[in-house]
Formats: C-alpha cells, structure tokens, sequence
C-alpha cells in the first residue's frame, strides 16, 4: 500500500486559512513553522504537515499523528512503526508519500538555471549527462536528483549520504529497481506541472498517479 498525495501551498496566502492550518497541524508542526523567517517555506511546512494528518485521517488512525517523533536528521517516524511516511516541498506544491514499509519521496521544481551539481553524479550518470542537449539536461538533472533524494529519505540520511557513490539512473532513465542495503527498492518517478516527483518504496504497488488535495478537503478532517 502506498499512497502519494500533493497539495498547493498557495492556497494557504488566505490568511483565514493560513490561521486554520496553523491550528490543525498540531503543537510540533506548528513550533516548526514557526521558525521558519520565510513565508513560502512556512506555508509549504504547513501543508506537508496538513497531508500527513489527511492521511492518518483517511486510513482512520488519527490519534497517530500526534505521536510523530523525528531522528536527529529531521527524518519524521511512528516509534511503534505503524506507517511508514515522507514528506518534500518545492516551489508551491507539497507531497507526502505514506505506506505500510518504508518510504521516500522528493519533489521539485525543473528550473534552467541547475545548482551546483559537481558531486552529484556517479560515473556513468555524469557521462550520460554531458551527452544531452541543454533541455534534456534539466529533466534528467531533476529526476536524478529527486531519485536520489527519495532513496537516501528511505535509508533516513537525506542529502548527508555522498549522492556521486549511488546510481540511480539508467541511461536517461530512473532505474526501476535498485539493490541497497540487502534490499531490492523500487523506484517510480511522476511529473505534475514543471515539477518532477520520485517516490522509493520497499513494495512496487506505486498509485498510477498523484493525489491531488485540496484544502476543502483537509478541512473535513
């Protein structure tokens, strides 16, 4: 089972609903959004926050979100290991991917101008990349990086883990699977607008597609 939900943050500039989200997200989303100084990047923890509370919603387990915890890596977990769930931002749009194993999703936005990338590729990746035209470049960029992104979020170390000594990509492709840690992933990636999204998960049972959620509907939680 997994399921993968995005949401638009912008419908939090309404300062009503800014205020409401505030109020839902519970006491360690809102001391987490409230130390962030930018207000894009505080609407957009609110809304990761809103999907991961729809979920628990959805699957009629509320009383659980209120015992999220977080690795000293920011990694949010269950202790008794209920759920398994990842959350990412960018741009205006937040996801959360949740399951019954482990999990790792990223999200973002395909942009011209790349960042500094020098470190990020292995070997093969790097020689694929230089072989692409400058509009390929952005789309394989983007969906190596959230590959990468949802792997290392799955193992719990996020961009601390030297991105240049995993592969992800098989020729302009995510890889499908992925052998780590004694395990086979799998890997999926989805694109939304001018955002990529990919999504690492011990099971292959992928949504075919995107739920999209809207604040009308966090609403009814």
């Amino acid at each position: 089972m997994i399921q993968l939900m995005i949401m638009d943050a912008d419908e939090l500039k309404l300062s009503q609903n800014f205020n409401r989200a505030m109020v839902r997200v519970g006491e360690a989303r809102r001391e987490k959004a409230n130390r962030i100084m930018d207000s894009e990047k505080k609407r957009l923890s609110l809304a990761a926050g809103l999907l991961l509370r729809h979920a628990f919603h959805t699957l009629h387990c509320a009383d659980l979100y209120d015992e999220i915890a977080y690795t000293p890596l920011g990694k949010p977990f269950l202790p008794r290991e209920e759920y398994y769930f990842s959350v990412s931002h960018s741009g205006k749009f937040a996801i959360c991917g949740f399951s019954d194993q482990p999990i790792g999703c990223d999200i973002e936005r395909k942009r011209e101008n790349l960042p500094r990338f020098s470190k990020i590729f292995s070997c093969e990746e790097g020689e694929t990349f230089t072989s692409l035209n400058e509009t390929e470049k952005i789309t394989f960029f983007f969906r190596l990086w959230t590959g990468k992104e949802s792997v290392t979020k799955w193992m719990g170390q996020g961009i601390t883990f030297p991105f240049r000594d995993l592969s992800v990509m098989e020729g302009k492709h995510l890889k499908s699977t992925l052998q780590i840690h004694g395990k086979t992933l799998h890997l999926k990636s989805f694109s939304v607008e001018e955002y990529l999204i990919s999504v690492c998960g011990e099971g292959a049972d992928f949504p075919r597609k995107i739920t999209k959620i809207s604040w009308n509907q966090v609403l009814k939680d």
